[in-house]
């Protein structure tokens, strides 16, 4: 069971103000159990807590596993990965204090279905997914009954992602067989693909610094290559170069696709590049 900061100042809200219990959310708002006050001590399930235990997980932006020393959902390899939490939706996941989603203005489920209605995802299409994250993209592809392969790198995301509730629908779909999940870099996983695969291809990776290949020319002709006449990219940017002087960091991923033989145009937020083969 998983307790977030969020609902721990809940719990502790209740509990400083007297009452006797709580019915609290757990496991990111999947489940709900009782939490009881008795003796000074705040009692989930069968473990009784000191209630500095959760003042010290309130205070601290992140998922915990409920057990008899709470433990963070989190964990260092060669940086540092972090499931966390937003409040009343699903969470990111952080690496080196850098989150892996939209959280302004939108919840990372209603960025990926964004994604999938700007891009224009119809059934039995066959969708390229690189960099499944959390697999939020990869599971609305899929629940529009495309066919879906996701491309993920990185195996400590896919390791954070195993204890997010939103993500079951990823791997319940990999064990049926329904999504097929590739544990590979983009670019060598791109070069097994044989031409003309894929309908639509979401490519959403990591800021340039962490990884410029994927925004190379070298990748970008792959990409065309495995697209087939008529497909199209949906390729998420952000907005990087406003920390640069107002560097417009999107012209220059435009014109690397363009000269790849793509045509291009900017989505209404010029957040996202949408080309076309």
């Amino acid at each position: 069971m998983l307790i977030d900061s969020f609902e721990a100042k809940r719990i502790l809200e209740a509990f400083d103000a007297g009452r006797d219990s709580i019915l609290a959310f757990f496991d990111l708002r999947f489940t709900q159990e009782e939490v009881r006050f008795r003796q000074g001590k705040i009692v989930i399930g069968d473990i009784r807590y000191n209630p500095e235990v959760l003042r010290k997980i309130a205070k601290n932006p992140a998922v915990f596993l409920v057990e008899e020393t709470p433990r963070i959902v989190a964990f260092f390899d060669q940086g540092y990965y972090k499931l966390e939490p937003i409040e009343n939706t699903a969470p990111t996941i952080e690496i080196d204090g850098i989150r892996m989603h939209r959280t302004k203005h939108l919840t990372p489920l209603e960025d990926a279905r964004n994604k999938i209605k700007i891009v224009g995802i119809s059934e039995n299409e066959e969708v390229l997914d690189i960099c499944t994250g959390l697999g939020y993209t990869a599971i609305e592809a899929h629940r529009k009954k495309a066919v879906v392969t996701t491309i993920e790198k990185d195996p400590n995301v896919l390791e954070i992602a195993e204890y997010n509730p939103y993500s079951r629908d990823l791997f319940k779909c990999v064990e049926k067989e329904e999504i097929r999940l590739i544990v590979e870099d983009a670019t060598v996983a791109i070069k097994s693909f044989e031409a003309d695969s894929f309908d639509v291809v979401l490519h959403d990776p990591p800021r340039f610094a962490l990884a410029g290949e994927l925004y190379s020319e070298s990748f970008y002709r792959e990409l065309y290559r495995v697209l087939r006449d008529g497909g199209r990219i949906l390729h998420y940017v952000g907005k990087p170069g406003s920390k640069y002087r107002g560097k417009d960091f999107i012209s220059g991923i435009q014109r690397r696709l363009n000269d790849s033989g793509f045509r291009t145009k900017r989505t209404e937020d010029n957040e996202s590049v949408l080309a076309y083969k």
